[in-house]
């Protein structure tokens, strides 16, 4: 008995790609189905149903693909996603994107194998996540950890970074040495690091890179 071929809806506005995508899944199992260039016809395509899998493209030239995911994810008899996006993506795009629903997602410059794994699983009724997202997202994070420290826990750090001391940084700051300490500790467990160090170079990478 022939293995079933899980059928994938390709959401994506860009002809080449879409055609690249239609002979790489096909020659890897997949039955394949080509979406609509225009946003409400594609989203016609995802709540109509009668796929294993739908793969959307975020950042499309005739709509949000953000928006057509969640539309497709919550509605009525819709096919699974994935969401396929390129590193050019700002942070905040992979972040709401994340923030979806989305049941796979998938970076452009990955591995063909990668999508391919993406899809399998997500028609098979899994999750997955590229392994190469997981730093991006986890760098956010790192970054709004770094909005939750007070200024003066900020310039400890800094001046920690900077190879002083405590009683130097007291002497600097002009407080005593147990409120440095005191500010240490509550910086290194805002930001979740192990150790003061760890804490210290996280705010000298930020300032860095804003140099």
């Amino acid at each position: 008995m022939e293995a079933h071929q899980p059928e994938v809806l390709i959401v994506d506005d860009h002809l080449a790609v879409r055609r690249g995508l239609e002979l790489l899944l096909r020659d890897a199992g997949f039955a394949v189905a080509v979406g609509a260039d225009e946003t409400a016809r594609a989203r016609a395509q995802l709540l109509n149903g009668g796929h294993d899998v739908a793969l959307i493209e975020i950042r499309r030239r005739f709509g949000d693909g953000v928006r057509l995911a969640r539309d497709a994810i919550h509605g009525e008899g819709a096919a699974p996603v994935v969401l396929c996006t390129g590193y050019s993506e700002p942070r905040a795009l992979l972040i709401a994107a994340s923030k979806v629903g989305a049941q796979g997602f998938v970076l452009t410059s990955s591995p063909v194998q990668t999508l391919v794994d993406a899809l399998r699983a997500v028609a098979g009724g899994g999750r997955y996540l590229d392994p190469e997202v997981t730093p991006l997202l986890a760098g956010d994070a790192g970054a709004r950890r770094l909005t939750l420290l007070s200024p003066r826990e900020r310039e400890v750090l800094l001046l920690l970074a900077d190879g002083y001391q405590g009683p130097e940084i007291a002497g600097r700051l002009f407080l005593s040495l147990e409120t440095v300490r005191t500010h240490i500790r509550n910086a290194v467990t805002k930001l979740g690091a192990r150790t003061r160090v760890q804490a210290a170079a996280m705010v000298a990478r930020e300032r860095d890179a804003q140099l």
